[in-house]
């Protein structure tokens, strides 16, 4: 078994092992002790931070994927100076500083329009506004630690920290706060500290495994390698500033526009997380085979990009696609188990419409990468304008008229209208294209599901009907999935279990 499945096998296992504590989390606690002003007003903070991180790391996200294999020694071994990877992670580090300084200052100054949108229908959240600065920090500095452990073709630790570790550290915060041990304002700042003990664990481990110095050889910066940089990442911090904001809108401008505010965001909220399930194995095969992608780009092997991307769509479509179908054919259950159920049923159509356009998007999404490391990266520029406008026109048009599901709706247009265009440059000028056989023949099978799924009667009990839908449904299509051949990796996974037995 090769790096790329070893460790993506490894990271998707860790991340559902996460989403399992997630869930317990949203049905156990989130859900039963927090209202859903808090849940929106916790999730807004977490988004803002995340949103304004993003922005800090200066298009380090793309350009650590597109530069490293230029600083990358062969031996993999520091010089005899202490230099390792002529001082990519100094570089790394001083861009991330940079960018956090500049997007403090930033904040200071946004205070007054932050006020002006938010104090109508979310007054607590400008409450705490300077409660997102710290936050933003912590997770900038842990964010530029993954993209290392990333290069470093690292990532089941770095997963275990962010998908388990952290998810166990908020448990207790919820319950301090759950049963009133601390007030508000000491549960947000004890959130907070959360994150900062997992950006410190993760500093730990990658000095543990001997990668981290802030040596750096200044020569290796040739006034090329300079210019390129400097072009790429320039494009790359205006290209972030609209891929990033048009992900996190719908939640800002439902808690902003909708009449409900914070409390609509926290229905908002919890729905999407049943959907955010959906790209768990996305996030572990993209992390590991984007440096593959970096390395066929550079070597401009069209031919092996064309093939990455067939393969990896198909098994994040594969993937995704029968948790989310699983997750439609069981919502009315999920709901009626949910503590305070009745409140958050109001999201049912939002997990719907996000979740089509999160197949859509774990199926296009690798175009990515292949963008990002060609000659056209620039296009980016363009593209993210193009979804950014789209996002902040249909949420304004649909928030008001169709509340949270016009939120939903609003991210399903843009994505299939972004991912539509950016594919067809795609095709046009790099020839590579996610669509095989293969996927047409999984597209029909989660057809047929929907079928079997309505021929299946419903139990009045919740707690027995998943069971009785989910089973029969996902064995099914596990042997569909082996009888048709759609993954020659899933059938050698699955001839190699039966050979043992």
């Amino acid at each position: 078994m090769g790096i790329v499945e070893r460790q993506s096998i490894k990271g998707t296992l860790v991340s559902y092992a996460g989403a399992f504590i997630g869930f317990l989390t949203t049905f156990l606690i989130i859900t039963e002790f927090l209202t859903p002003k808090e849940v929106g007003l916790t999730r807004n903070i977490v988004e803002a931070a995340t949103l304004i991180s993003s922005f800090a790391l200066l298009g380090l996200n793309s350009s650590a994927f597109r530069f490293y294999p230029y600083f990358h020694s062969e031996s993999g071994e520091a010089s005899p100076d202490g230099v390792r990877d002529n001082g990519y992670f100094y570089y790394m580090m001083a861009i991330a500083l940079i960018g956090g300084v500049l997007m403090t200052l930033l904040m200071l100054l946004a205070k007054g329009p932050f006020v002006t949108m938010f104090s109508r229908n979310s007054p607590e959240l400008v409450d705490f506004y300077y409660s997102i600065v710290p936050l933003f920090v912590f997770m900038l500095f842990w964010s530029v630690f993954e993209l290392y452990a990333t290069q470093l073709m690292r990532i089941a630790v770095p997963k275990l920290i962010r998908e388990v570790v952290l998810r166990l550290m908020l448990i207790v915060v919820y319950l301090l706060y759950a049963f009133r041990w601390v007030s508000l304002e000491v549960f947000i700042a004890i959130f907070i500290a959360a994150y900062a003990a997992c950006m410190l664990l993760l500093l730990a481990y990658i000095r543990r495994i001997g990668k981290v110095n802030l040596r750096h050889n200044r020569g290796f910066l040739t006034p090329e390698l300079k210019r390129n940089f400097l072009r790429y990442t320039l494009f790359y911090v205006v290209a972030s500033i609209g891929s990033k904001l048009s992900s996190r809108l719908d939640l800002f401008m439902v808690s902003s526009l909708d009449k409900g505010g914070l409390d609509s965001g926290g229905i908002f909220s919890i729905a999407f997380y049943m959907v955010a399930v959906v790209e768990i194995p996305s996030r572990s095969l993209l992390s590991v085979s984007s440096p593959l992608m970096a390395d066929a780009m550079k070597r401009n092997d069209l031919v092996k990009a064309d093939e990455l991307f067939k393969r990896v769509s198909l098994h994040q479509l594969l993937s995704g696609g029968l948790i989310f179908l699983l997750i439609w054919f069981n919502i009315d259950s999920i709901f009626s188990i949910l503590p305070n159920g009745h409140l958050y049923a109001a999201g049912k159509y939002v997990v719907f419409y996000l979740g089509i356009a999160k197949m859509i998007e774990i199926t296009l999404n690798y175009g990515n990468p292949i963008v990002s490391c060609s000659k056209y990266y620039h296009w980016n520029l363009y593209y993210t304008f193009l979804v950014t406008i789209l996002a902040v026109l249909t949420n304004l048009w649909l928030i008001p008229v169709l509340g949270i599901n016009g939120a939903a709706i609003a991210t399903l247009l843009t994505t299939l209208l972004s991912y539509g265009v950016q594919q067809f440059m795609i095709s046009r000028k790099l020839h590579a294209s996610p669509f095989s056989p293969a996927l047409f023949r999984l597209l029909a099978l989660f057809a047929l599901l929907f079928g079997a799924n309505a021929l299946i009667p419903h139990v009045d009990s919740p707690w027995l009907d998943i069971p009785l839908r989910s089973i029969p449904i996902g064995v099914g299509a596990l042997v569909a999935v082996y009888a048709m051949r759609l993954s020659s990796e899933f059938n050698r996974a699955i001839d190699k279990y039966l050979r043992r037995r």
